[in-house]
């Protein structure tokens, strides 16, 4: 089932998606609105999912490797995606010896 909506765009954007995308990767501008949102989505959900085990993580609840298993993307993204959001990472002498094991 399918909603119609209308939307307003400007006209460089527009010209830009016409001469980009369509044809090439999408058939017409509602594939395009359509990819886009999703794209949106998941990213929010990702964002959301980040947020989540960054706050478990803090509260000393779950691992680094736990936050990468959960989330689903790898260790060193969410080390990154940490440090965007200033989590400080914690990294002792027994994760030291773990890691010369």
């Amino acid at each position: 089932m399918y909603v119609k909506k209308t939307i307003t765009l400007p006209q460089e954007l527009e010209k830009e998606v016409q001469d980009l995308l369509i044809g090439k990767y999408y058939a017409n501008m509602s594939d395009v609105i359509r990819d886009g949102i999703r794209r949106v989505l998941k990213d929010y959900e990702l964002n959301r999912e980040i947020n989540a085990v960054a706050r478990l993580y803090e509260e000393d609840k779950i691992t680094i490797r736990e936050a990468s298993d959960i989330t689903g993307i790898p260790l060193r993204s969410v080390l990154g995606e940490f440090g965007k959001k200033g989590v400080y990472i914690r990294y002792g002498e027994d994760d030291l010896k773990e890691d010369l094991e």
